[in-house]
C-alpha cells in the first residue's frame, strides 16, 4: 500500500488530510476519517515506524468510525509526510497537541478527545497530557514504552516474519543514532501528572517493548486505570495484537472508550 494514497474510509469516502505546524516550525500531517454525529474525536497516535496510512492504522480507523467516533492518525514526526527528526519522545508531545488543537477547531460538534497511543506513541500520548491543557476523556496505551532505557528486544529469528513486515522496512523513518542516547522524556514519570482514565494493553512477553512498562507505568497512574495483560500465543507488539487477537483486544478498547467517551 502507497504512503501517499488515502484508504477510503468505512462510509465510502476518503479522509480528509490536514496538516499543522508545530512549536519550532515541523509540518505535521494527519487524516481525520468522519463519523458525521460524533461528540468525541479520538486521536491515534501511532508507534516508531509507523505512519497513518500502514493498514493497521487505516484498520483501527474504521473500527472506531463503526463505533461513533470521529478519528484522527498522524504521523509523528519523521515519519509518512510529516517533517522533522523523529527524538523517541522529546518534542512530540507538541506535535500531539497542535494535532488535537486542530481537530476541535475545525469541528464545531467535537467538544471532547480520546488519545489512543501505540508503543512509542503510547509514551508520546503521556507527555502530551503531561504537559498540555486538553479536553481528554480517555487514554488508551497499546504496547507502551515506559522508559526508553527499559527496552530490550527479544526477536526469535525464525518468528521474525510475524512481527517485521518488508514493506514497512523500506519506509525508514528520519532518526539519529544520538537521539537515542540523548535525554529524553519518560512517560513512567510523566504519568502521575495524568488526570484522565487510562487504559492499558499488553500483550504478556512482548518480544519489543515488555509488558513490565505497562506495569510500571500502571504502578505510577492515577485512578480510575485498568491494566490488561493479554496471555496469547506469539509475543505481538503494539498494532499487531489487532490482526491477532481482534476478538480479544477490540472489545477491551471500545467498552473503555464508551465507558468514558460515550458513543
Amino acid at each position: 500500500m502507497s504512503s501517499n494514497s488515502p484508504e477510503t474510509s468505512s462510509a465510502g469516502s476518503p479522509p480528509a488530510a490536514d496538516r499543522v505546524i508545530s512549536f519550532d516550525g515541523t509540518v505535521i500531517h494527519f487524516d481525520i476519517y468522519d463519523a458525521p454525529s460524533a461528540t468525541t474525536a479520538v486521536l491515534v497516535v501511532p508507534g516508531f515506524w509507523r505512519d497513518r496510512r500502514h493498514a493497521s492504522m487505516v484498520e483501527l480507523a474504521r473500527l472506531l468510525v463503526r463505533n461513533g467516533y470521529r478519528t484522527a492518525i498522524l504521523d509523528p514526526r519523521g515519519h509518512g509526510d510529516s517533517e522533522g527528526t523523529f527524538g523517541f519522545n522529546l518534542n512530540e508531545h507538541h506535535d500531539v497537541a497542535a494535532v488535537a488543537e486542530r481537530l476541535l477547531e475545525r469541528s464545531g460538534t467535537i467538544s471532547r478527545l480520546a488519545l489512543v497511543g501505540f508503543s512509542y506513541g503510547g509514551a508520546i500520548a503521556i507527555s502530551t497530557l503531561a504537559r498540555h491543557e486538553l479536553p481528554v476523556s480517555a487514554l488508551v496505551l497499546i504496547s507502551p514504552v515506559a522508559d526508553f532505557g527499559m527496552i530490550t528486544p527479544r526477536l526469535n529469528p525464525f518468528t521474525a516474519h510475524r512481527h517485521l513486515a518488508l514493506g514497512q522496512a523500506l519506509r525508514r523513518p528520519r532518526f539519529t543514532w544520538g537521539l537515542r542516547r540523548s535525554a529524553k522524556l519518560r512517560a513512567v514519570d510523566d504519568i502521575s501528572q495524568v488526570h484522565v482514565p487510562v487504559a492499558l494493553i499488553h500483550v504478556r512477553e512482548d518480544w519489543l517493548i515488555h509488558h513490565r512498562h505497562s506495569v510500571a507505568l500502571f504502578e505510577a497512574a492515577n485512578e480510575p486505570k485498568e491494566l490488561h495483560i493479554l496471555d496469547i500465543d506469539g509475543h505481538y507488539h503494539a498494532d499487531r495484537i489487532f490482526r491477532v487477537a481482534a476478538e480479544t483486544v477490540e472489545p477491551i478498547l471500545c467498552r473503555f472508550l464508551t465507558s468514558h467517551c460515550g458513543a
